[in-house]
């Protein structure tokens, strides 16, 4: 009984969540910020913002919020499928863009 009401529990939060849209390198261009082509952009409750990659089905915390839920829904580290910057090395691709967009599907 415990491990059911755990795993409803642990659900919920993406039980409550808006759909998630399908984004891609194409639509943003040069402030695409991963390294897959397209990904899938949730918004969780609290304004979790999360990406999930179409192919594996693997999903990453975006922003603060998320970083902050992403043991309890077993989101994986951004950095696996984030892209470096061209034009300063050492750094990542922003994502500024995308949490903005994520946050526009809490609304």
């Amino acid at each position: 009984m415990r491990k059911i009401l755990l795993g409803l529990l642990l659900a919920s939060p993406l039980a409550l969540a808006a759909p998630p849209k399908l984004i891609s390198a194409e639509e943003f261009g040069a402030d695409w910020p991963f390294t897959t082509e397209e990904m899938h952009l949730q918004c969780l409750p609290g304004n979790a913002v999360v990406v999930t990659d179409p192919e594996t089905g693997r999903m990453y915390a975006v922003n603060g919020a998320a970083s902050g839920k992403a043991r309890q829904l077993g989101l994986d580290p951004l950095d696996q499928v984030w892209a470096e910057s061209e034009s300063i090395p050492g750094t990542k691709v922003s994502v500024g863009t995308v949490i903005k967009a994520g946050l526009a599907l809490c609304n």
